[in-house]
């Protein structure tokens, strides 16, 4: 906009009605938070290069949809910010922040629909879409006493239309009818989660397990722990297993018989809160999840766990676009 007609715009806003002032600040707001979405989607892969042939060699090659485009000189492939992200294709990118916005603050399927004025179906995708990379977002060789347990979650096929049929290979239950109760609870029926939580810390690890057997808790824990990890268990046979199998420094602690504390140090009472937090969360906010979608909520709650008070809208945004922000 050229500076007269700009200055023109300024002296009209004081004729402006009281709607229409009201009208023009939420456009302007609006208007901002898109401005903004973008610039923090440039911002994440800026000076990053080629996406598709690595190369820096890269020129502007124009706007799409306010979203600069660029064009690799070596394979003449153009790309935005976005390309080669889980959050590449989807459209309306300049409502990134207000996703982020929903999510930060917990909002349901719904809610977030209702909030980005699109379908609920279009809510859930992007909801997926931006926790699809936070997933592999876990520590690594962690410094420190590193709690760890497993929690089980109930199995769940939320969402899936029609169970399979029994004899199949998949087939593992009878449909239960708006969630019910199983009248007895089999173990085939819980899907286990390891956790790892660093004492005074905000990193967190976890897991879904099909099993919670010594080899899998292994593979679980072989990334977590370095030279400089203490391990402490509450005397599970499979992490002490693990630990032995792994060479690192444990302990375990039988609650039973040595109470909840050993040594005045030794527990497992931070990771078990976090469980709790975690199922209370699951099971009651959100009503019990999918247990296909159960790593990308676990995913969610270690965002939350790291940033507590201070999360924010973009850090969703950041997260989604595959940079890793948290267990750093």
């Amino acid at each position: 906009m050229r500076i007269a007609e700009f200055n023109q715009m300024l002296k009209d806003v004081s004729i402006l009605s009281t709607k229409q002032f009201e009208l023009l600040l939420r456009t302007l707001e609006i208007r901002r938070q898109q401005k903004q979405a973008l610039q923090v989607i440039e911002a994440v892969h800026l000076g990053e290069g080629c996406p598709h042939y690595h190369s820096p060699s890269i020129v502007k090659y124009g706007l799409v949809r306010g979203l600069q485009r660029y064009r690799c000189k070596t394979c003449l492939r153009t790309f935005n910010a976005a390309t080669g992200t889980p959050l590449s294709r989807l459209r309306h990118k300049e409502r990134f922040l207000q996703q982020g916005q929903c999510m930060a603050q917990g909002q349901s399927i719904r809610e977030a629909a209702r909030a980005l004025g699109v379908a609920v179906s279009t809510a859930f995708r992007l909801r997926h879409r931006f926790l699809a990379a936070v997933g592999a977002h876990q520590p690594a060789q962690v410094a420190g006493l590193l709690e760890a347990d497993e929690t089980y979650f109930r199995e769940s096929q939320k969402g899936i239309r029609f169970l399979l049929k029994p004899g199949s290979e998949a087939h593992q239950r009878p449909a239960r009818h708006r969630g019910g109760k199983a009248k007895k609870v089999v173990q085939r029926d819980l899907v286990p989660v390891l956790v790892g939580r660093l004492r005074g810390q905000h990193h967190v690890a976890d897991r879904v397990l099909t099993a919670m057997t010594a080899v899998q808790a292994t593979d679980a824990l072989r990334a977590w722990v370095g030279p400089d990890t203490l391990l402490c268990t509450d005397g599970s046979g499979s992490l002490r297993k693990a630990a032995k199998t792994l060479g690192i420094t444990s302990k375990s602690i039988a609650v039973g018989y040595d109470g909840r504390v050993s040594e005045g140090v030794y527990h497992v009472q931070s990771v078990n809160n976090y469980h709790e937090r975690l199922k209370t969360w699951i099971n009651r906010r959100l009503r019990g999840v999918a247990t296909k979608y159960l790593p990308h909520y676990l995913a969610w709650m270690r965002v939350q766990e790291w940033f507590k008070n201070e999360l924010r809208p973009e850090h969703f945004v950041i997260s989604g676009l595959g940079k890793q922000i948290i267990n750093t």
